[in-house]
Parts: C-alpha cells; sequence; structure tokens
C-alpha cells in the first residue's frame, strides 16, 4: 500500500471511531465534547421543530455520510491522480468510457439549468459512484498493480453503491447496513496493494 493511501485508511478509520463515539453520545444521552457550539446553537434553534425519532436517526446517518463523502472523494482524487499521471491532462478524454462521460456532462449541463452555483468545474465531480467502478474497470491496465483483484474491486464497489442509495436520499439505513458501509469501507482499503 502506498504512503496516501495507508493515509487515507488511518483517516476513514478515524472516522469509523469518531461514529462510534457519536453513538455513543446519542445512545447514553451524554456529551463527550465530541459536538461543537455551533452544532448545539443549530439543534436548539431549528431542530426541536423536528421529532425526536428523526433528530436520532438524522444524527446517526450524519456520520455515515460523513464516511461515504470522503470515500467517493478519495477515490475521484485518486482515479485523477493515476490517469493524469498516464494520460497527461487530457485524461478525460483519453481514458473515461463515453457513456461516462455523456452522463457527466448531462449531469453538468442539467444543474446549470436549474441556476445552483456549480458543484465543480471539473466533469469527474458530476460522475457517481458506479461510473467510478466503470473507470477502474476500463482502465485496468493502469490500476491494477493497485488492487488485488478486479471480481473483488467490483464486488465491494457494488456493494458499497447499494449501500449509497440511502445515504444520498435520507433513509436510515439499518443497524446491519452500517456495519456493511464499514466493512464494506474496510475491502476496499484491503483491495488496495
Amino acid at each position: 500500500m502506498r504512503p496516501e493511501e495507508a493515509i487515507k485508511l488511518f483517516g476513514l478509520n478515524n472516522l469509523t471511531i469518531e461514529a462510534d463515539i457519536c453513538e455513543i453520545e446519542r445512545g447514553y444521552d451524554i456529551d463527550l465534547g465530541h459536538r461543537t457550539d455551533d452544532e448545539q446553537r443549530i439543534d436548539q434553534t431549528y431542530y426541536p421543530q423536528f421529532v425526536e425519532r428523526l433528530r436520532h436517526e438524522a444524527a446517526r446517518m450524519s456520520t455515515n455520510y460523513a464516511i461515504f463523502y470522503c470515500l467517493e472523494n478519495s477515490i475521484r482524487e485518486l482515479l485523477v491522480q493515476r490517469l493524469e499521471e498516464t494520460h497527461g491532462e487530457d485524461w478525460w478524454n483519453l481514458a473515461v468510457p463515453e457513456t461516462v462521460k455523456k452522463n457527466a456532462q448531462a449531469n453538468r449541463k442539467k444543474e446549470t439549468a436549474s441556476g445552483v452555483t456549480p458543484r465543480s468545474s471539473e466533469l469527474i465531480d458530476f460522475t457517481n459512484f458506479g461510473e467510478l467502478g466503470e473507470i477502474i474497470k476500463t482502465n485496468w491496465d493502469i490500476f491494477g498493480d493497485m488492487f488485488r483483484d478486479i471480481r473483488a474491486v467490483e464486488k465491494v464497489l457494488a456493494t458499497l453503491n447499494t449501500l449509497r442509495g440511502p445515504i444520498a436520499h435520507c433513509k436510515s439505513l439499518a443497524e446491519d447496513e452500517e456495519l456493511r458501509l464499514h466493512l464494506g469501507l474496510r475491502d476496499w482499503f484491503r483491495q488496495m496493494e
């Protein structure tokens, strides 16, 4: 495993530990000093209007979102870094499957037409998690030395992509699925050589 992957794994493992600390705080209704004053102020100002069950689910799911946010964006950074090293600045045009390029362009066009601030100037940021896996598979000759087995990478990404749905669409993950997310994250890094 390269040093930068080890650092990312360290950071993501810390997110898992942080999630456990947050769960302890919520489960026992204690403050271990983990929440900031801003979080407490927002809770006191806005959250009382929502039922307690939803507030607890949101707090629990926020950590899952943070884990997935870091994972998905670290994969994007990994892809960009490796593809730029191999293909130079024109990597997007040279190495990304046509269907992924078209979908990213359509997503950016739709977002631009909505009038909101664009999320990014880079098309890679308009790809979804499954498309990141397609980029890896299409460029296995470039990524094969980084991962142990293409089928294992596909399986791990498929599992994580399934778990992404509830997280992205504001639904609570079952306890088993939260565990599966944490294991999937570990599986991802285990695939890296």
